[in-house]
């Protein structure tokens, strides 16, 4: 067997049109199952695999699109299905078998090799040859080979040689999404396109499935009216859209992602619907869609968060941008109060006996987030999900760990036990005030660490970073700078914190125990900002030394109670923080602020949880010569 290239990849329909453009003779699809079922075969005992599909058209009505497989990564059974149809019809024979035993791969090529007249690959250039049957020819292998698990899709008698036919078969849109005006203007600033939310839609056409093409349309603008609009109304349109903050009602079902095709059409006769015709449109773009029409009728205008507050307390912005890295949408979540102030939440999926992943983070109202975060898991744990991980990048109450003084709580404990009681099974957070919360658990804590982004960002931002002296402004401190000094083999310096005299309205001074920081750039390490107060001493001390610039970073931005004007006034060159915490309304209030992304870190964790693999191999010293985003 001669193997000139395997190619993989991992969107099913990318995959479908690299492999049909090049002329591959495979492409494989790999899932947590090892084929195509009638069913789900992890959850009826009688579902059956197919082996061979010479007719996609046939298998759709054969075949459940529940057949999921795993969401992170893979995307689901329906996926592949249209994966395949783009694949075969440019000639290009498909097969679906099982991740876990990628090594399958060369037995299934071997099988058909030996079980073909033709041998796929000459040795001189590729030829378009196909599985001429499902059974190996005995007469052609001395030895009988076994059959590796798999479902194969036969590729087109004759193909679609012509590029241009074949473009417009695989991206010929089945339908469109209507969407408003905000949702255009904040797509069309992005150059690779995005994630269309459920409050930008209007309403769609046609009916059509989940991973199908459709158009993107905008309803025309009225006679006399530019097609641009009123900027400043655009803006309002973009920022409510962003924040999911637009006052339309969502309704109250939804469909499962996994539903089939073929139950649209009693969906789809609702007479309540406005009915959008053509003429009303202008197409703006193009997409694939991940839920059917039917699903997005239900979903249509459905805020992120439905509510009287006009600040969101929780945290759009990063759950959107995990969701995007990850290629999967956000569950649709209604959060209401009532007038007496308590929250009822309704989840518009089904949740059974699946891995539900719920972020949420300690930000604006934390005592309302929280409850939020536990009402969540206690509704998707009796809903039957398989597991609740609960993503909490800005984890609560974590400066009160310990007994400092006489009936002082030890609040961290209690809200492990709060989240132990609620039904939650695994905690992913970041930066944790102190390592020991993570032993208030039962359950298993995986504290990630934004150390490498920091490294990361000292070594490109901040200039003549090898003279530089890594700072704590506190004693707490001095584990964390003295392992960012270390690697980035510079010096450290401990800063001690007191009062002039017993008394605690006495003023408080701060002076330099370790290190000597005359002449060089200080870097100011710490995990948490609130008040700012830590910051501004710190910043003046160093400059009284004799410190040629400070640069500020800090894992938590808090900064709940920080006049950011006098931030503005400090002796630093810059303030960096992680966006565990939204920090839109403070950038705008002060230019010094800079906000690094940690959306990657935590959608990387979230899918070695998933898929069972090391968190540990996330903060090796790879991980501080990669790449960063600045917000």
């Amino acid at each position: 067997m001669r193997l000139q290239e395997i190619k993989f990849g991992d969107n099913d329909t990318l995959s479908a049109i690299t492999s049909s453009m090049i002329h591959a003779d495979y492409l494989f699809l790999l899932t947590d199952v090892d084929g195509l079922y009638t069913s789900n075969p992890r959850k009826d005992p009688n579902a059956k695999q197919i082996e061979v599909v010479d007719s996609i058209s046939a298998i759709r009505s054969e075949v459940s699109t529940t057949t999921l497989g795993s969401s992170l990564g893979t995307g689901g059974m329906e996926t592949k299905i249209i994966a395949a149809e783009i694949a075969t019809a440019a000639g290009v024979t498909t097969v679906i078998l099982s991740s876990k035993r990628p090594e399958n791969i060369f037995g299934i090529i071997q099988y058909y090799d030996r079980s073909s007249s033709k041998t796929p690959y000459d040795g001189v250039g590729l030829s378009h040859s196909r599985p001429e049957s499902a059974t190996p020819s005995r007469s052609s292998s001395p030895t009988p080979l076994i059959r590796p698990p798999h479902t194969v899709f036969t590729a087109n008698s004759v193909p679609m040689r012509d590029l241009k036919s074949w473009t417009t078969h695989t991206l010929f849109p089945s339908g469109s999404v209507v969407i408003d005006t905000g949702a255009h203007h904040v797509l069309s600033r992005r150059e690779s396109g995005g994630r269309l939310l459920a409050a930008g839609v209007i309403g769609v056409m046609g009916a059509f499935a989940s991973g199908q093409a459709v158009r993107i349309v905008i309803r025309r603008q009225p006679e006399g009216a530019t097609s641009a609009g009123d900027a400043e109304t655009d803006a309002k349109a973009a920022v409510a859209y962003t924040k999911g903050l637009e006052s339309t009602t969502p309704t109250p079902d939804v469909l499962s992602r996994s539903s089939s095709f073929a139950a649209l059409g009693e969906v789809l006769k609702t007479p309540a619907e406005e009915e959008i015709t053509e003429s009303e449109v202008v197409e703006v773009g193009r997409g694939l869609a991940n839920y059917n029409s039917a699903q997005i009728l239900r979903v249509k205008g459905l805020n992120r968060r439905v509510g009287s507050s006009p600040d969101p307390v929780f945290h759009p912005e990063l759950a959107q941008a995990v969701a995007e890295r990850l290629n999967v949408p956000l569950v649709p979540v209604t959060v209401k109060k009532f007038s007496n102030g308590e929250i009822n939440v309704k989840i518009s999926e089904s949740v059974r006996d699946e891995d539900v992943f719920i972020i949420q983070s300690g930000c604006s109202d934390v005592n309302d987030n929280f409850m939020e975060l536990l009402i969540l898991i206690s509704a998707c744990k009796t809903a039957s999900a398989r597991r609740i991980t609960a993503v909490i990048p800005c984890f609560p109450y974590a400066r009160m760990d310990k007994k400092d003084k006489s009936r002082a709580p030890i609040t961290a404990k209690l809200v492990a036990n709060m989240l132990t009681v609620a039904g939650c099974d695994h905690v992913i957070t970041m930066d944790l005030h102190a390592s020991q919360i993570q032993g208030f658990f039962d359950i298993p804590v995986d504290n990630l660490f934004s150390e490498p982004l920091m490294i990361s960002y000292i070594k490109r931002s901040v200039p003549d970073w090898r003279n530089c002296i890594i700072v704590s402004p506190d004693a707490g401190g001095a584990k964390r700078v003295t392992a960012i000094a270390d690697k980035l083999n510079v010096e450290f310096a401990l800063i001690h914190r007191g009062r002039d005299g017993k008394s605690e309205s006495a003023p408080e001074r701060m002076e330099i125990l370790v290190g000597d920081v005359k002449d060089k750039v200080a870097v100011l390490v710490d995990d948490m900002i609130d008040t700012g107060k830590t910051l501004t001493l710190a910043a003046r001390t160093l400059t009284e030394k004799g410190a040629k610039s400070v640069h500020a970073l800090i894992s938590h931005g808090l900064l709940s109670e920080t006049n950011m004007a006098l931030i503005q006034e400090l002796p630093i060159h810059e303030l960096v923080v992680t966006n565990t915490i939204p920090q839109n309304q403070h950038a705008s209030a002060c230019s010094k602020l800079v906000t690094i992304d940690i959306s990657p870190t935590i959608a990387e964790s979230i899918r070695r949880t998933h898929n069972g693999e090391s968190i540990s191999l996330l903060f090796g010293e790879w991980a501080e010569t990669g790449n960063i985003a600045v917000l």
